[in-house]
Formats: structure tokens, C-alpha cells, sequence
């Protein structure tokens, strides 16, 4: 499991579904946002973004997807950016990607 290495409100690092915010405190934007950065703890680097399309689950590696910025949406493709493994993702959720596959040594 790999956490954020920073404390901050929102899902852990490997966590997919919906945007968090608490309203009973009159929290009414996501936290994080898409487009925070976030060291994990294994050395990786992530950013919060949201599927603009639905992306299949891929074992031990996470499926690659392509950044659009600077909207923050990601879809399968090409772009060197990995979602968890073995989760698939559907459209408008959000979620942190890696750059780089899961089984690597940070880039």
C-alpha cells in the first residue's frame, strides 16, 4: 500500500471513487484538487486527476494513461502515467496516478 508522505485531506494514494469533501463542514470543493502533485511513500510521484472515459483494470503494473492538461483528465493511452493496479476506473471518478508503472523504480 502506498500513502502520501504528506498529511492532506482526500483518498489514499492507491484509492479510486469520487471526489472527497466534507460539507457537514462546509467544505463544498474537493480536496485535493485535480492537479495536486503528492510524493508517496514509495518514492513515486502522483497527481489527482479524473477519468474522463471508463479505463480497465491492469494487474501488477496499473494501466497507462494519457494527461490532459490542464483539465486533469486521464484515459487510456500512451502518456506514461499509470492508474492502481488491478482497479478499473470509471469515467468521472477521480483518483492519483503514477508517473511511471507500479512494478518500477521511480522516474
Amino acid at each position: 500500500m502506498v500513502f502520501r508522505t504528506t498529511p492532506q485531506l482526500g483518498q489514499q494514494l492507491d484509492d479510486v471513487g469520487a471526489n472527497y469533501w466534507d460539507e457537514l463542514a462546509g467544505i463544498t470543493l474537493p480536496s485535493p484538487r485535480p492537479g495536486n502533485k503528492e510524493l508517496g511513500s514509495d518514492g513515486g510521484e502522483y497527481w489527482f486527476v479524473t477519468a474522463s472515459a471508463d479505463i480497465a483494470a491492469t494487474a501488477t503494473t496499473g494501466t497507462q494513461v494519457a494527461l490532459t492538461y490542464p483539465a486533469y483528465t486521464v484515459a487510456t493511452g500512451s502518456g506514461g502515467f499509470y492508474t492502481p493496479p488491478g482497479v478499473a476506473v470509471k469515467s468521472g471518478n477521480a483518483l492519483w496516478i503514477r508517473r511511471g508503472a507500479y512494478n518500477a523504480a521511480p522516474a
